[in-house]
């Protein structure tokens, strides 16, 4: 029971790295794009809508979601020069939340070990009395 809580442990702790990882990667990404993120949203919203989804969708809900687009392009060119100097920041805060999840995931693995000592200690112990 000790050894599958530690392992089970350990892939948490692995699974918690690479997630974080993956999102520290993509926010120092996002950061190094700049104005160009913004650039590549107002293509997306001069997209024309493919033939397949019109068939699926109606006309009017299909220009709410572009008009939609077209407002988020238009906030994000107002936010940018104050987002930017924040996104920044977002790798290492990423990482100050991973080292305070492994702190959890530890002192939690540390107490079900030593609950399934004692646990064990005890059926140890009153099997021997009868």
């Amino acid at each position: 029971m000790k050894i599958a809580l530690a392992i089970g442990s350990v892939l948490l702790a692995l699974l918690w790295t690479g997630f974080i990882g993956i999102s520290a990667a993509l926010a120092d990404w996002v950061a190094g794009q700049g104005g160009q993120l913004q650039g590549g949203l107002q293509t997306i919203a001069q997209w024309p809508i493919p033939p397949w989804i019109a068939l699926w969708t109606d006309p009017a809900t299909a220009e709410a979601v572009r008009a939609t687009i077209v407002w988020s392009v238009e906030m994000l060119a107002v936010a940018m020069p104050w987002i930017t100097p924040l996104l920044d920041w977002v790798g290492p805060l990423l990482w100050v939340i991973w080292f305070l999840g492994v702190v959890v995931l530890v002192v939690l693995a540390g107490l079900g070990l030593l609950l399934i000592g004692r646990i064990s200690k005890r059926s140890r112990i009153s099997s021997a009395s009868y």
